[in-house]
């Protein structure tokens, strides 16, 4: 009796057809991969630029609030007071503090009369004091409030001020956000 060898062929390797198949399949599916990464990408980078902005934002209103607290009086500078420079003196040793919103350099910036003789530091940055975007104006102010929360303009008496409002706009790449803040004068300030 004869037998036969029987071979299975294996063959290893791609065919002509299952190459093609995949080179469709990789030209089809790899643009929408990179755009799916790309597009969450660019959002994880849009809220760490917000999630900055906002805590920029909170330290500087922070700080503001705590300051407003303590005021003891008004200063002003030829007779009115301006919507882009707040000047009071705390009741708190009696320190001359002052905030500015420049326009020129973009920036509130802070002093307070005891430290580095009163120059203004730099509190925020890449603020926006006048712009007009699609028709819509954005400024930055000082806005003095009375006890119902109405606008006093900027010729108030002291004792007609119960509180102060701060809006500003911080520009953060293409991004514009929005931030307002009242702090409120503590009128029954304990004379510790």
């Amino acid at each position: 009796m004869d037998y036969k060898k029987i071979t299975i062929k294996t063959s290893k390797g791609f065919t002509l057809i299952e190459m093609i198949a995949a080179m469709v399949l990789a030209a089809i599916l790899v643009p929408g991969i990179s755009s799916i990464l790309g597009g969450t990408l660019m959002n994880i980078a849009l809220t760490q630029i917000a999630v900055l902005a906002n805590m920029e934002a909170d330290h500087a209103q922070r700080k503001f609030v705590k300051h407003i607290n303590g005021v003891s009086s008004f200063s002003s500078t030829g007779g009115d007071l301006a919507a882009d420079t707040l000047t009071f003196t705390s009741y708190l040793g009696s320190l001359e503090y002052q905030y500015i919103i420049e326009e020129e350099s973009r920036t509130i910036k802070y002093s307070r009369a005891d430290i580095d003789g009163g120059t203004a530091g730099i509190l925020l940055q890449n603020v926006v004091k006048d712009t007009t975007i699609n028709a819509v104006t954005y400024t930055s102010k000082f806005a003095f409030k009375d006890s119902k929360g109405t606008d006093l303009g900027t010729s108030p008496t002291h004792s007609d001020i119960h509180g102060v409002e701060l809006t500003f706009y911080l520009l953060r790449g293409e991004s514009l956000y929005s931030y307002t803040t009242y702090a409120a004068i503590d009128k029954g300030q304990l004379g510790i």
